[in-house]
C-alpha cells in the first residue's frame, strides 16, 4: 500500500512538472553589442540626384545595428547658398556617432564654415534632414574676424541663422588711414 501511494504521487510530481515551463537560460551573446562591420581609414560619400553633398572621413568606422561610430572623424558638407554660390561646412570630432538622420559630435569638435566662420566645442548635435546644429556646452569661435563666444549654440545651415546664450561677441576695428 505504501509502495502504491508512492507510485502514484511520484507520477503527479512528474505530470505536475512537464507542464510547468522551464525557464529559459540567458543568452549572454545575444545581450552583447557586436558590431556587424569595421572600416579602417574610410571615406563614405552621399550622393542625391544633383550632386555630391555629404563626405564622411574616419580613422575607424565600426557599423553597429542601430548605429555607426567613426573616430577621428570629418564630415564635409557641401551646399549652395541662395547666390549660387558654393558652400562648404566642415565638421571635425575626436567621435561621430550617427543613429538615422541624427549626427551626434563628441570631444574636440571643430565647425568651419568656407574661411568665415568656426566654432569650438566639445559637443555638437547635427541633423541632417533639417540641417540644423545644436550644443548645450560651451563654445567659442570667430566670424569674419571677430571673436565669439557662448555657453550653447542653435545653428541653422539652411537659412544661416545662429542662436546662443550669454554670448560675448568682441569685434575687431580697423582704422582706415588718412
Amino acid at each position: 500500500m505504501a509502495v502504491r501511494i508512492f507510485v502514484s504521487a511520484l507520477f503527479i510530481i512528474t505530470v505536475i512538472a512537464y507542464f510547468i515551463p522551464a525557464n529559459k537560460r540567458a543568452n549572454n551573446n545575444k545581450d552583447k553589442d557586436l558590431p556587424l562591420l569595421i572600416f579602417i581609414d574610410s571615406t563614405m560619400y552621399t550622393l542625391n540626384t544633383d550632386s555630391l553633398n555629404r563626405i564622411i572621413f574616419s580613422k575607424k568606422a565600426i557599423r553597429y545595428t542601430d548605429r555607426d561610430v567613426m573616430n577621428d572623424s570629418s564630415l564635409m558638407l557641401k551646399s549652395f547658398d541662395k547666390d549660387n554660390k558654393k558652400i562648404t561646412d566642415t565638421l571635425l570630432a575626436d567621435m561621430i556617432i550617427r543613429r538615422g538622420d541624427e549626427f551626434k559630435f563628441l570631444n574636440d569638435v571643430k565647425f568651419t564654415r568656407n574661411n568665415y566662420v568656426t566654432l569650438n566645442t566639445d559637443e555638437l548635435l547635427y541633423n541632417s534632414k533639417t540641417k540644423i546644429a545644436t550644443n548645450t556646452l560651451p563654445f567659442e569661435g570667430t566670424y569674419f574676424n571677430h571673436y565669439i563666444k557662448g555657453k550653447s549654440v542653435y545653428l541653422d545651415l539652411n537659412k544661416y541663422y545662429m542662436e546662443s546664450l550669454d554670448t560675448h561677441f568682441e569685434i575687431e576695428i580697423q582704422k582706415k588711414g588718412n
